[in-house]
């Protein structure tokens, strides 16, 4: 007996209703992602600063998942750049906790206001160039990434913006 075109329909109407369902499941997870993503960006940045105070300027205790790049991709020692906070210090260690998406300078400053730093309008640039000049970060697509190529090899292939 062969199918007709009302059974086809059907499967039809029911495939595109269980498609619809994954595509709502899938909207809830992302706005539950940029969520969380926003949450734990929130609790780095009063971690980094609680460090800062402290003086611990070791890495995390237990590595976050965001952190795909070695840890001795960045220099952990206080950069003498800046006075009073060392925000180069923090710009550097933001960027690394948030290697895989990357940051912009927007971020790093909802960042450290949420940490309780005080900056000048023009900050991060600064810190960004230097870092960007000393080869520890690179910038791709208006994103700033640490810069997981070694040193010895052509500068000039780096993606650098």
């Amino acid at each position: 007996m062969p199918i007709t075109i009302a059974e086809y329909e059907r499967e039809l109407a029911e495939s595109k209703a269980e498609l619809q369902d994954v595509q709502d499941q899938m909207q809830a997870l992302a706005a539950r992602e940029a969520e969380l993503t926003k949450v734990v960006q929130g609790w780095q940045a009063i971690i980094a600063s609680k460090r800062k105070q402290s003086g611990d300027y070791s890495a995390p205790q237990a590595p976050s998942a965001e952190l795909d790049a070695p840890a001795e991709t960045f220099q952990l020692i206080e950069d003498q750049e800046e006075e009073g906070e060392n925000k180069t210090q923090f710009v550097r260690e933001y960027v690394l906790r948030c290697s895989s998406a990357g940051t912009t300078p927007e971020e790093l400053k909802r960042a450290a206001k949420a940490a309780g730093m005080t900056h000048p309008p023009s900050w991060p640039y600064g810190p960004l160039q230097r870092l960007k000049k000393k080869g520890e970060i690179v910038k791709r697509r208006g994103r700033f990434y640490p810069n997981t190529q070694s040193n010895t090899g052509n500068q000039s292939l780096a993606l650098v913006g």
